[in-house]
């Protein structure tokens, strides 16, 4: 499978994990030209949630959390902001989903306001 396939596959898991935890899905890969991308924009009890999602197939040793890093952090932030002025919303949190896949098996971690 692609790598680009392996991504939307993980983000479209994380993307139901979200909703059964009452989350409401905005969109997905959003783009802007100088700041970045984020996965999801989710929001629940009126604070938007950016969310990267960080996935990675059969692996032993290795967490897709790993690869988030200080800068990505940065990244989302400064997009975050922008949506929120845009949008006129001021309470936003950054969070982060990892998931794995190994032997059929999927594991999801959430990390919320990371």
């Amino acid at each position: 499978m692609k790598t680009i396939l392996k991504g939307r596959l993980g983000e479209k898991i994380a993307q139901k994990f979200l909703e059964k935890r009452g989350y409401k899905v905005l969109g997905r890969n959003l783009k802007l030209k100088n700041l970045g991308e984020v996965d999801i924009l989710a929001e629940k009890n009126g604070v938007l949630n950016f969310i990267e999602v960080k996935s990675l197939f059969n692996q032993n040793y290795f967490l897709p959390e790993f690869k988030f890093n200080k800068q990505k952090r940065q990244k989302i932030e400064r997009l975050a902001r922008f949506f929120c002025l845009k949008l006129n919303k001021e309470n936003y949190i950054i969070s982060l989903v990892a998931v794995s896949f190994n032997r059929n098996k999927i594991k999801i971690r959430y990390y919320e306001n990371i």
